[in-house]
């Protein structure tokens, strides 16, 4: 793509609205800009196509979405599927409801049946959907977690999870061959089949929510006692709200305290900068309403409600964040106590992602349940899922995103919410906390202790920084970090397994994704990928000690050594 002659073409467009135009002379004279913007299409990631709402085609707005549209609907025609139809929803960023009722629009020109919320609507409702409803398809408009100027396309398909291959590429190669002609068309000449979109029925709502609080394992407790304990909620300006507030509601939880001010469903998220519940600037607020009321427990869930976070009161005034994986392992842990009362754990499964601490293995083989492991992304967590005869009792990955159930086929911050709420009121009954749980997992199964950071490169000058620093990684890789040796790589793109104490190459079983895995000769293990849906690499550590003091220090000359490698 000539990204010159494509500016020129987006400018002879008369049709472009104030905002688009107005970037367009805005960016007439920097280069890089132009460049950046104009020389490729928004890419797919493993949560479909995401990135900053602008003009061109490596942006968000009412083109490249149209693009993206007819190469599904074309898959969906060339599946004989008008008639079972896609299901929309979207969430509270700016132009996502504008978005929505576009594709909404573009869908039915193919004679495709289109349902669509009314309102802003979480992530897992449109999984559930797809699946209650026994749609072909559905489309989420979402950024997720990422900053205000960002916009997403979420794809699932008839089995409720996102897209995946080999479908995923199907769909790819469609979209890829939408021409000029089809893409350039002014929005206002775009005329809806009025007869084929419907409002998603308040039914399908109320089943949603009845599977969230199914996930609980103990509703007549929390019922009869969830009164006791007392919680802070943010939906940090999203969707979380609109399922939780009756959900605490039926669940027992009537001692809830809600922030206000990120309860607006604002796509300028005016109280945060990056509305992440990773992050510790997410909860500042919601820490200092606990504090104002001795809350039990601080939640958030993050715009579209698929990921949640917490911090716990360790003592008055004092509140601590678990992180993904900390938190992940407290809820195996809960899951798997309770459900081996209930279930042979044979014919039972949960699942994780590959970055995920290993401290759900130790769980996993304590009580006999199997554990499958997967590329990052719920995708293929689910995909793992919908392959296997076994009950679904856990799936989570390390970026707070779990499911207890497969009544979604994605990470659920609705019901993993009132689980959560669930084991601190049964932790609290008996005067502990899930930081003491996390604790009492330690002293069972040993420290174990996750860390991880990210290396940021904007533009596509940074895309091809972080494909050479993949490929120095692949062709030149370290064999010590420090003084620890490192035992073996794994390379998940060729799943190559190399061992560099005996100097030969293996193959492992695992779906090919842009990764190396070190194992190091102190059970540590060092893992690095780049983001799929942010200009970052990850990089994670997975250390394993005596002591959490010993685990920091260690984690501390790991990292050093690493970035050293990496410069």
């Amino acid at each position: 793509m000539n990204y010159r002659e494509e500016y020129k073409k987006w400018k002879s467009l008369s049709f472009l609205d104030k905002t688009l135009k107005a970037e367009l002379a805005k960016i007439e004279n920097d280069e890089e800009a132009i460049k950046n913007q104009f020389s490729c299409f928004v890419e797919f990631g493993t949560a479909g196509m995401r990135g900053t709402m602008g003009v061109g085609p490596n942006r968000m707005n009412y083109l490249t979405i149209r693009r993206t549209t007819l190469g599904l609907a074309k898959y969906i025609v060339n599946n004989k599927a008008e008639k079972s139809g896609v299901v929309i929803t979207f969430d509270c960023r700016n132009n996502s409801k504008e978005y929505a009722n576009y594709v909404a629009k573009v869908l039915t020109e193919f004679g495709i049946k289109v349902y669509i919320s009314k309102a802003l609507r979480p992530t897992p409702f449109l999984s559930f959907a797809v699946l209650h409803m026994k749609a072909f398809a559905g489309i989420n408009i979402t950024a997720s977690h990422n900053r205000k100027e960002d916009n997403g396309y979420k794809i699932y398909l008839r089995d409720g999870a996102q897209m995946s291959p080999p479908d995923d590429q199907v769909i790819i190669k469609l979209v890829n061959e939408i021409t000029d002609d089809e893409i350039f068309v002014d929005p206002k000449n775009v005329h809806p089949n009025t007869k084929l979109i419907s409002i998603i029925p308040k039914s399908v709502e109320d089943a949603f929510l009845k599977g969230a609080l199914d996930c609980m394992l103990h509703r007549d407790f929390c019922k009869k006692h969830g009164k006791e304990l007392s919680v802070v909620y943010t939906p940090l300006h999203g969707t979380g709200y609109t399922f939780l507030k009756e959900g605490f509601k039926q669940a027992g939880f009537t001692n809830v305290y809600v922030v206000k001010s990120q309860n607006d469903e604002c796509g300028d998220f005016k109280t945060i900068p990056y509305p992440n519940p990773e992050t510790a600037a997410a909860f500042e607020l919601a820490i200092k309403l606990a504090k104002e009321k001795d809350a039990d427990i601080c939640v958030a869930s993050d715009p579209d409600a698929d990921r949640m976070g917490v911090y716990v009161k360790v003592a008055k005034g004092k509140y601590v964040p678990l992180t993904g994986n900390e938190l992940s392992s407290c809820i195996f842990e809960y899951v798997a106590y309770f459900r081996n009362k209930q279930y042979d754990m044979k014919k039972c499964l949960a699942v994780k992602s590959f970055v995920t601490t290993r401290l759900l293995d130790a769980i996993a083989e304590r009580y006999k349940i199997e554990l499958g492991e997967t590329p990052t992304g719920f995708k293929w967590i689910m995909r793992y899922v919908n392959e296997s005869p076994k009950k679904l009792i856990f799936s989570c990955e390390e970026s707070y995103g779990c499911a207890l159930s497969n009544y979604v086929r994605d990470k659920d911050a609705i019901g993993t919410t009132l689980f959560v709420l669930e084991m601190a009121l049964a932790l609290k009954r008996i005067g502990y906390n899930l930081y003491d749980l996390l604790h009492m997992l330690y002293d069972h199964y040993g420290v174990h202790k996750n860390y991880a950071f990210s290396v940021v490169y904007e533009g596509l000058s940074g895309k091809e920084k972080m494909n050479l620093i993949m490929e120095k990684l692949r062709n030149t890789p370290f064999k010590k970090l420090t003084d620890i040796n490192v035992l073996k790589m794994l390379d998940y793109k060729t799943s190559d397994v190399t061992d560099f104490h005996s100097m030969t190459k293996s193959k492992f079983n695992f779906p090919s994704t842009n990764t190396v895995k070190f194992l190091l000769d102190d059970n540590s293990t060092v893992t690095v990928r780049p983001s799929g849906t942010e200009p970052k690499i990850k990089i994670y550590f997975d250390v394993i000690d005596k002591s959490e003091e010993l685990a920091d220090n260690k984690f501390k000359i790991l990292e050093s050594a690493l970035k050293k490698e990496l410069a």
